[in-house]
């Protein structure tokens, strides 16, 4: 972005559309840019079949990074907004809402796909490294796995093998226990969530997510029509005093909060069950990275302690072995599982047969617990080079502080009052560093400034050279 202090504003060609990027706003340009956008079309003053300018124009007419532009555009694109004509641009959708009630959602970071080229060094959240995939040995499951031809639609739970197996894992990695039947197979933990916020959530029921929390649930939410209200995160996790008391879903990642790294105090956990029978509300805990700890055991999970059935517990196997996998899970109470597996049949009816039974085969066969194993010594030390980097980072005054964490792929870090987020995301995507966003873990208009680092999918020997660039980023 521009330190001149002016104004920039653009017109949108065919159209009196005027953008506006005022530099010195506290307010996320990306998020500025796209509520300028979705309130034009969706009022009408761009008409339908209007050309938008390409992104590196339109980033150059306001003195932003590309990356803000694509980033609005893919936003636009993926609620409908926008579409694309093969080599002819991007266009207002014939399709687009009018006038829509939606919550506006907020900024996400962006795949590496949506980079001008693959970053240099990847330190953003959510993925484990791809060179640690176990390659030959999932081969060899999947080639077991084929050796019996795939059969016709099978139950939208899962395969049996498979939900047992699942069953007996978190049983003794976890201390659940679950019978196989309430064990579901979903295309990741994305989906479990998914399928819970449509059984249990009307249009206008509360839903209370944390905050800073997970950007995805909240824009799941959001665009089911749910209201969907912000409820503080401290030292000790989810603050339930805070939470309305007309709330009927409550999202949670006790284990290792995203992104600030917190584990939720077992006081804590105890006043959510006694707060969601009290109220007839229901909790999804989202378990997604606990199989990485640095330091410590994670406290008993809520499925556990639960006596009153009303706890979603959602797992995945994105963050052990890859997302490409497209595999998770979720543990249903059996009051309205009947109910989740009829929408789940609905969907898409089932994972796909064969990464099912070579699922089962690499629990079964202990090759999950090697790898775990043989990862968590790789990511303990990324872990602690991460810490360390940050501990001098702060001692400088390059950050204002970081939350150490005993789990997970990532560490959150705060930058000093009046930094610019954006514009430090911006310089280290131009030194070839990718970083997640901590602004869109906020559903404040106004969070602090933080940058979420993850060290998963960046390989050993690129991790300090990663960490040098972004400390030359962090003190120009």
């Amino acid at each position: 972005m521009t330190n001149s202090g002016e104004v920039h504003q653009t017109k949108l060609p065919a159209s009196p559309l005027e953008l506006f990027v005022d530099p010195d706003a506290r307010r996320s340009t990306t998020r500025s840019i796209y509520r300028q956008l979705r309130e034009a079309i969706a009022s009408g003053r761009v008409s339908v079949g209007d050309r938008l300018p390409p992104t590196r124009e339109l980033a150059t007419q306001l003195g932003v990074s590309r990356h803000t532009i694509t980033t609005v555009y893919d936003q636009l694109v993926a609620e409908g907004y926008l579409g694309g004509r093969r080599g002819g641009g991007t266009f207002v959708n014939p399709a687009s809402p009018r006038r829509s009630t939606a919550r506006p959602l907020s900024d996400v970071s962006p795949p590496a796909a949506h980079f001008d080229v693959p970053p240099r060094f990847d330190l953003r959240p959510g993925a484990p490294d791809p060179g640690l995939f176990p390659t030959v040995v999932w081969r060899r499951c999947m080639a077991t796995a084929l050796l019996r031809a795939p059969r016709a639609y099978g139950d939208p739970g899962g395969l049996l093998e498979l939900r047992e197996t699942i069953a007996h894992w978190i049983n003794r990695s976890r201390g659940l226990e679950p019978t196989a039947d309430q064990i579901v197979v979903t295309s990741g933990a994305q989906q479990a969530i998914d399928l819970t916020i449509r059984l249990l959530v009307k249009p206008g029921d509360i839903v209370a997510v944390e905050e800073p929390g997970y950007a995805p649930v909240r824009q799941l939410c959001a665009a089911f029509g749910a209201d969907v209200r912000a409820v503080p995160v401290d030292a000790e996790g989810l603050m339930v005093e805070r939470i309305p008391t007309g709330a009927r879903l409550v999202y949670t990642t006790p284990a290792h909060q995203f992104p600030s790294g917190v584990v939720m105090s077992l006081p804590r956990r105890l006043a959510l069950l006694e707060f969601a029978e009290r109220h007839d509300a229901f909790v999804i805990e989202d378990d997604y990275d606990s199989e990485y700890r640095h330091v410590a055991r994670p406290l008993e999970p809520l499925q556990r302690l639960d006596r009153n059935e009303r706890v979603i517990y959602v797992d995945t196997f994105s963050k052990t072995l890859s997302p490409a996998l497209r595999l998770g899970f979720a543990v249903v109470p059996h009051p309205f599982l009947d109910q989740f597996l009829a929408l789940r049949q609905l969907c898409d009816w089932q994972p796909a047969e064969p990464q099912q039974t070579a699922m089962s085969h690499f629990i079964a066969d202990g090759h999950l617990g090697r790898h775990l194993r043989r990862t968590r010594k790789v990511y303990s030390e990324r872990h602690r080079v991460v810490t360390e980097f940050l501990s001098g980072a702060v001692q400088s005054g390059s950050l204002r502080g970081f939350t150490p964490t005993c789990a997970g792929l990532h560490i959150t870090a705060v930058l000093p009052d009046g930094a610019d987020e954006e514009d430090v995301r911006s310089r280290a995507e131009e030194a070839g560093v990718a970083i997640g966003a901590f602004a869109s873990c906020w559903q404040a208009d106004n969070p602090p400034p933080g940058l979420v680092i993850g060290f998963g999918s960046i390989p050993d020997g690129d991790l300090p050279s990663a960490l040098d660039a972004l400390s030359l980023v962090l003190t120009r």
